[in-house]
């Protein structure tokens, strides 16, 4: 583990919810707590005290909703002198022009959650009388675009959506100001449940159509959506390095404060024994690298993945789908058409690592 890494500091602000995600992890909307200024500030604090350098993701709940302690917290950056990159990970509902004009005025990264056309996105993500939540969700990314605010995209891979896929991929080219996509392979925590994770046939071949797809609208001069583990993988390949951990948790540089103080490693793994603390007690800070790698060292993964050939090129599984005895293979399947494709794309670029 280098200490010259930067960190990660995500910041649940909000338990509170506008929607009622039929996998929310957090049960967003079931409890209404807010994170103080203090603990945020706190947070803040010991991250940096940790880490040489990091970035904070806000979270919720719907983080909008404590839009004011998110513009507290990114103004207290600038007065300590901290170049910290902040993403709000958000619905978009809440995002008029005034809501995107502050945000372009904090100068955030934006990251808007959405699972499918339409008819799918609003059935896997209603507000809480039913109603689907695509058409405020639309509105708000084009107040952002309006502002001139690119943003990316999160889904989240169920049995619901994972052919529907393709049909994501064209809204969010039709919107003009989204990125791409990165794909969250659905974790039975929270609300979800193992019934709600898709087949691995239907995730690769879901993936394999929604790339096509891509491809399909930029060759015929549309807005390219991206794919973020594609791009990774092409990267990787290009670069001639190899990825060695997932994701900050698996590198034990992840702190993930929720609004009430607790604080854990891992957004998706709040048992009692992957807790770090409390973000308030005063000796927090006081051997915390020390119990991220304790915490990281509870969950091993599955030996098929740490002996795989492509290993350099996925970085490994989502460590919160092996926890507990989940399936993993649901997310190798679907990786197993990135790397193809990602080969397919060093090759025609004539990178001799990528026949590797």
């Amino acid at each position: 583990m280098s200490e010259e890494k930067p960190g990660l500091l995500a910041l649940s602000v909000t338990e509170d919810c506008n929607l009622r995600c039929r996998y929310c992890y957090a049960c967003g909307g079931e409890k209404k707590a807010a994170m103080s200024w203090e603990k945020a500030k706190r947070a803040i604090d010991v991250t940096a005290e940790c880490f040489p350098g990091f970035k904070i993701q806000f979270t919720g709940g719907e983080p909008l909703l404590n839009l004011d302690l998110i513009e507290k917290a990114v103004d207290y950056l600038d007065e300590i002198g901290l170049q910290a990159p902040c993403q709000v990970q958000t619905n978009a509902i809440l995002i008029s022009s005034d809501v995107a004009a502050r945000l372009k005025s904090l100068k955030v990264e934006i990251g808007v959650s959405l699972d499918g056309p339409p008819q799918v996105n609003d059935a896997l993500r209603p507000f809480s009388d039913g109603r689907g939540s695509t058409g405020p969700a639309l509105r708000g990314i084009a107040a952002l675009r309006d502002e001139g605010i690119r943003v990316g995209s999160t889904c989240v891979l169920s049995g619901a959506n994972a052919l529907a896929l393709a049909g994501l991929v064209d809204l969010l080219s039709y919107l003009g100001n989204v990125e791409g996509i990165a794909i969250d392979f659905l974790r039975p925590v929270g609300r979800a449940c193992r019934s709600m994770q898709p087949d691995p046939g239907a995730a690769a071949r879901g993936i394999e159509e929604a790339i096509s797809r891509a491809d399909q609208l930029a060759a015929m001069g549309g807005r390219r959506i991206r794919f973020r583990e594609l791009e990774r993988m092409k990267h990787t390949l290009e670069s001639g390095k190899k990825r060695s951990h997932h994701c900050f948790f698996d590198s034990c540089r992840s702190l993930v404060v929720l609004a009430d103080g607790r604080s854990y490693a891992c957004p998706s793994l709040l048992d009692l024994e992957m807790m770090l603390g409390r973000i308030d007690d005063p000796n927090f800070e006081d051997g915390l690298r020390e119990r991220m790698v304790h915490a990281r060292c509870l969950v091993p993964g599955p030996q098929e993945c740490r002996t795989c050939r492509d290993r350099h090129l996925c970085a490994g599984p989502c460590l919160a789908h092996c926890a507990g005895g989940q399936d993993p293979f649901i997310e190798c399947a679907a990786k197993k058409v990135f790397m193809r494709r990602a080969r397919e794309s060093s090759c025609r670029s004539g990178n001799p690592t990528s026949r590797r």
